[in-house]
């Protein structure tokens, strides 16, 4: 076609982040744009860029390399996935999940499930995910925790792949005392550590809770046990980067700082399917709380399930958990509502009672308390305008 622009996807579709973030750029050139989406990751297919319709570019590579190439072929370009510190890209197009958002998720989960022991996996061999970890060190110093970190300097496998490193990890997972939670900055590192503690007889979760990143379905379900990840928008982060694309290419200045999408929760699995809480009414109630909050229950049923008065069982939950069950109840809501948005198209109306509210109005009121917007800019983080 005459007014046909070739679009150029420097990124792997091998893995799932990249499948993703395809999707994400076809669902946004589809209905609006003559874009033809060319996948140009491989050097075999370098010709591609000296094409005369080639007009713009995604890449996830790192900025000094596809800015190079960009300025090379004359193209537009936005990058995706490789977090770099402000000053590297605060003048580059760039679109990504905000790293920082997902360690301090982990962190939050982690503690709400009641672990105070704490250690985290990252690796040299990865660049941008290395802030998540950071991120999570931090938030759990501001809570006065500590956290014991492993660097792996070798590369992480995949599906039946050797275990390198494994009696590495081991030695170290020997010196931290249990119940302990460890946040695997991906996916595959998560489905590494839960082979190696298959292989050493390492009770996952009741020993070692294991959470990963990205929520890869593949490695998620065929870890041993089924792996706890936090999903993020990657699917927006493609719809983003080719709406941000379509703004250059119509002459538009790209915005100074990048664009910075929050994480979507926690999904999960058998991982981390357990509570590190030695008091057993506490235990109990938090249980009653999570599967009843959707019921619009109050604190005096919970006092009823646990048969404790609410003065003594809120002196507990603030000695173990910093809250009280009231906040426990609300917090357990919110969170559903966030998994609404994110992930349904349901209406307010109809995710009000499902959520535990006798109105919108009440639901609206307590969600914008707790995150500080609307639901439904909330949900425009996560959705195509």
């Amino acid at each position: 076609m005459e007014n046909e622009k070739a679009i150029l996807m420097d990124f792997s579709w091998d893995s799932h982040y990249g499948r993703q973030v395809q999707y994400g750029v076809k669902r946004y050139a589809q209905p609006h744009r003559l874009w033809m989406l060319l996948y140009a990751w491989s050097h075999h297919n370098r010709s591609m860029w000296r094409d005369a319709r080639a007009a713009g570019m995604i890449s996830i590579r790192r900025p000094r390399d596809y800015m190079a190439s960009a300025r090379r072929y004359g193209l537009a370009a936005v990058g995706v996935g490789v977090w770099l510190p402000s000053q590297e890209f605060s003048h580059l197009p760039y679109v990504d999940v905000d790293p920082k958002a997902v360690g301090e998720m982990a962190a939050e989960y982690f503690i709400n499930l009641g672990f105070r022991n704490f250690g985290l996996i990252t690796s040299n061999r990865i660049s941008y995910p290395q802030y998540r970890g950071e991120a999570f060190v931090e938030a759990l110093q501001r809570r006065k925790l500590t956290c014991d970190v492993f660097k792996n300097r070798k590369k992480y496998p995949s599906y039946g792949e050797p275990l390198p490193g494994h009696e590495q990890i081991l030695r170290w997972l020997a010196t931290l005392p249990k119940p302990l939670a460890v946040f695997c900055i991906n996916d595959a590192i998560g489905f590494w550590l839960c082979a190696v503690c298959w292989r050493a007889g390492i009770r996952v979760p009741e020993e070692v809770a294991v959470l990963g990143a990205d929520d890869d379905y593949l490695l998620c379900s065929m870890a041993h046990p089924h792996l706890s990840s936090i999903q993020i928008p990657a699917e927006q982060v493609g719809f983003e980067a080719a709406k941000l694309l379509d703004a250059m290419l119509s002459g538009q200045k790209p915005p100074k700082r990048p664009v910075l999408l929050q994480p979507m929760g926690v999904i999960t699995r058998q991982s981390t399917n357990v509570m590190a809480i030695e008091d057993g009414y506490v235990t109990r109630a938090v249980r009653f709380i999570r599967e009843n909050a959707h019921r619009g229950i109050r604190v005096e049923n919970v006092t009823n399930e646990v048969s404790m008065s609410r003065r003594m069982l809120e002196r507990r939950f603030k000695k173990i958990l910093g809250r009280s069950p009231f906040s426990e109840i609300r917090r357990v809501q919110i969170e559903h509502i966030k998994m609404l948005l994110a992930q349904t198209d349901k209406t307010l109306e109809a995710m009000a009672p499902e959520c535990g509210f006798d109105s919108v109005t009440r639901m609206n009121a307590a969600f914008r308390k707790a995150i500080g917007i609307s639901p439904g800019a909330y949900r425009k983080q996560f959705r195509s305008r």
